[in-house]
């Protein structure tokens, strides 16, 4: 598995290791659980850190997983890059990898899924507005609405009505 390039903000992250012996490049269980550091874009203090768990201990051999919840309240955020950093040791040996990933918005990823999800049915132009201003424009949102500015970044281009998720449920466009 290692570790999906996306996560939307919200979701939880689920990544995973196997660890080897240096020497024989043998399936080898860690001396201790392997440790992780998530890092924000290059800013070199991680918003997250822990340990992974043997997963499925009868059945496998150097197995490792993780699941962390990659909320805005973890430090996650929208268009951000996150680096999960994760270091093991082996026979006494240190062994890393490191595996990169992209946040994203559900509003973002909710659009996508009814652009291109099960019913068929296409972007409506309201969608295909919020989703360009939403992702390129300055907005502001106050309570349940989302006020998203013109390229100029003064000028309003729309107000959108939000559900508790941050979906769009209504538009009015400027004029």
């Amino acid at each position: 598995m290692g570790c999906p390039a996306e996560v939307v903000i919200g979701d939880n992250l689920v990544f995973s290791i196997c660890s080897h012996n240096a020497t024989t490049g043998v399936l080898t269980d860690a001396d201790s659980a392997p440790t992780y550091r998530v890092y924000e874009d290059e800013t070199a203090t991680p918003i997250l850190t822990g340990t992974m768990a043997k997963l499925d201990d009868a059945n496998t051999t150097g197995f490792y997983t993780e699941s962390i919840a990659c909320t805005s309240g973890n430090g996650f955020e929208n268009g951000k890059t996150y680096t999960i950093y994760i270091e093991a040791i082996v026979a006494g040996a240190t062994a890393g990898v490191a595996y990169g990933l992209k946040a994203v918005d559900p509003a973002w990823t909710t659009a996508i899924t009814e652009a291109y999800g099960t019913d068929g049915s296409a972007l409506t132009p309201a969608q295909l507005l919020y989703l360009i201003l939403a992702n390129v424009s300055e907005f502001a949102i106050v309570g349940t609405t989302k006020t998203c500015k013109k390229l100029d970044g003064s000028t309003t281009a729309a107000t959108y009505t939000l559900n508790s998720a941050t979906v769009p449920t209504s538009i009015t466009r400027a004029t």
